[in-house]
C-alpha cells in the first residue's frame, strides 16, 4: 500500500521542486510552489497516517522558543509519517544560558539535518537564521510576523471549499485581534496572490497601522464586515502579546465582535468559519459554533495542517534537482 502512495506522490511531483530551499515567509512563494505544495498535500491527505519512507534518513530538530500544541505535533507527526528522525529544542535550551539563536542553530547544524523548525517571539528569526545555516529552516511563527504553513494550510482549506484554484470573486472576513495575529501577516499576503477579495474587523486598537496598504477594507461594525462574506475568519485576542491592554474586557469584546450564530447567519448561505487555533470559546466563536456546527472548518484545518506540512517537508528535504543551499558561516 505505503509503495503506490509513494509512486503517486513521486509521478504527481513530476521532478518538480519549489524556488526556495527555505520557508520563513509566503512572499518567497510562487503560484507554481504553491500549486505543487497543494497538489502534493491533497494526496498526502488520502493516506492519512500511512507510514511513508520519502524522507527515510532525514533529519528534522524542532527548536520552539514559545509554547506550541498544534503546530509542534503536526510537524512531528509529519515528519514521522515521512520516516524523518526528529528532536526538539525549548525554551530551556542554551538561550536561556545566553547562547544566541544563531550559535544554538549553527551547533544544531552540524549535526547535518535536513530541516530546522523554529518558532520564536521574535520577528525574523527564521530568515536571518536560514543565511547562515545549512537546513533547511522552516518558519513555525516568529513573533507578531508570519507562520507561513499556517496559511498554506489555511488556504488549502479555502480553496477545496471553493472548488478552484483561485479565490478570485471570493470575500474573506476576518474578525478580531489582528495587530498581534502572524496568521493573518502570513495569510493576506497569500490571499493576495490567489486573488482574494479581503475584509478586516475588529476594534481599532486592535488593527495595524497601514494595514489598508496590503488592499483589506477595514471595518469597525462586524455586522456591516460579514455582510455576503464566502469565509469567515476568527482569530483570538492574544492576551500573551498584551492585547487586553487594548480592549475594555473580553466579555465585552465578546459582545462587540464575537461570532454567534445569528452574526454567522450574515454571511454567504455556504459560508465556512475558520479558526487558527486556539480557540477561546465564547470569546472569538461562540461555543456550539466551534466542532459540531456544519460549517464550521476548524478540524479540518488541522488535518490539512498535517498533509502540507508533509508536502513541505518533502520539498524542502529531497530536492530532486539537487541543488545546493547558499549560505553564509558567522
Amino acid at each position: 500500500m505505503s509503495q503506490a502512495i509513494e509512486q503517486g506522490l513521486i509521478e504527481a511531483r513530476a521532478g518538480r521542486d519549489l524556488s526556495c530551499f527555505d520557508l520563513y515567509s509566503i512572499d518567497q512563494l510562487s503560484l507554481a510552489d504553491i500549486d505543487l505544495i497543494y497538489d502534493l498535500a491533497r494526496l498526502f491527505r488520502k493516506a492519512k497516517t500511512e507510514k511513508l519512507s520519502l524522507n527515510k534518513g532525514c533529519s528534522l530538530v524542532h527548536a520552539f522558543f514559545e509554547n506550541s500544541t498544534r503546530t509542534l505535533a503536526s510537524f512531528d507527526l509529519s515528519a514521522k509519517n515521512l520516516s524523518m528522525d526528529t528532536s526538539s529544542v525549548s525554551g530551556n535550551s542554551s538561550v536561556k544560558k545566553g547562547e544566541s539563536f544563531l550559535d544554538t542553530a549553527q551547533t544544531l547544524d552540524s549535526y547535518n539535518l535536513k530541516a530546522i523548525t523554529i518558532r520564536s517571539a521574535e520577528a525574523g528569526v527564521a530568515e536571518m537564521l536560514s543565511r547562515h545555516v545549512r537546513a533547511s529552516v522552516i518558519n513555525a511563527g516568529d513573533g507578531w510576523h508570519e507562520h507561513p504553513t499556517q496559511a498554506l494550510l489555511d488556504g488549502l482549506t479555502m480553496l477545496d471549499h471553493s472548488k478552484s484554484k483561485t479565490l478570485q470573486g471570493k470575500t474573506i472576513c476576518f474578525v478580531g485581534d489582528i495587530v498581534h495575529s502572524r496568521v493573518f501577516g502570513s495569510l493576506v499576503r497569500l490571499l493576495k496572490k490567489l486573488k482574494a477579495t479581503i475584509r478586516v474587523a475588529g476594534p481599532l486598537t486592535l488593527m495595524p497601522a497601514y494595514v489598508e496598504k496590503f488592499g483589506v477594507t477595514v471595518y469597525t461594525n462586524v455586522e456591516e464586515a460579514l455582510a455576503g462574506a464566502d469565509i469567515v475568519y476568527a482569530l483570538r485576542v492574544q492576551e500573551e502579546r498584551g492585547a487586553n491592554g487594548f480592549i475594555p474586557t473580553l466579555r465585552e469584546y465578546s459582545k462587540m465582535f464575537g461570532i454567534s450564530r445569528k452574526r454567522l447567519d450574515l454571511a454567504a448561505k455556504d459560508a465556512i468559519l475558520m479558526h487558527p487555533g486556539p480557540v477561546r470559546r465564547d470569546v472569538d466563536v461562540h461555543s456550539a459554533l466551534v466542532s459540531v456546527d456544519e460549517q464550521s472548518q476548524i478540524l479540518q484545518q488541522v488535518e490539512n495542517g498535517m498533509a502540507v506540512r508533509k508536502a513541505v517537508l518533502w520539498l524542502l528535504c529531497n530536492r530532486m534537482d539537487n541543488k545546493v543551499k547558499e549560505m553564509t558561516r558567522l
